[in-house]
């Protein structure tokens, strides 16, 4: 993990300036595509835990740090979905190696659907009712569309990034 974790850093911060400086400004109906919680789940299916955790609080307290949401939400949902990513990674599925070409894309488009609503849930956990203000279930198809399409070439990214051959995940 450690020869990996500069390199998934520099990327994370660029995702993160991506994610603020071009999708929060680009809404698709309305719905903000959360690409901070895409990355860790594309690090996490290449079967690194401790490095998607790394990654999903790198970016998720970045866009914290600009957002009017309680601070550490959306590193916290990130680094939720590192966490169920990398076991399913361990186990190989999601794997783009050995598993079907579409199991990466639905493993996405899951994530995308449950992410948006786990977040609401949360901030109410935390009294911050004001994220229930917009659409819920736009953002979650919305999400559940763009991580689809998305979670292939970044789950590529992420394999190449933390260096993880099927063997060493283990």
């Amino acid at each position: 993990m450690s020869r990996a974790l500069v390199p998934a850093v520099v990327v994370t911060l660029f995702i993160v300036g991506v994610q603020l400086a071009v999708l929060t400004n680009l809404r698709v109906a309305g719905v903000v595509v959360m690409a901070v919680w895409l990355w860790p789940l594309a690090v996490g299916l290449s079967g690194s835990t401790a490095l998607g955790i790394i990654v999903a609080g790198v970016g998720g307290l970045c866009v914290d740090a600009h957002a009017i949401t309680p601070f550490g939400l959306t590193a916290v949902v990130g680094g939720l979905v590192a966490w169920v990513a990398a076991r399913l990674g361990r186990e190989g599925v999601g794997d783009l190696e050995s598993a079907a070409w579409w199991v990466t894309p639905i493993l996405g488009a899951i994530v995308g659907l449950l992410a948006p609503a786990l977040y609401v849930i949360l901030g109410a956990v935390v009294l911050n009712f004001s994220l229930w203000r917009g659409s819920v279930l736009d953002a979650m198809w919305v999400n559940a569309i763009a991580f689809a399409v998305f979670a292939r070439p970044l789950a590529r990214l992420g394999r190449t990034v933390t260096r993880l051959s099927p063997a060493m995940r283990r």
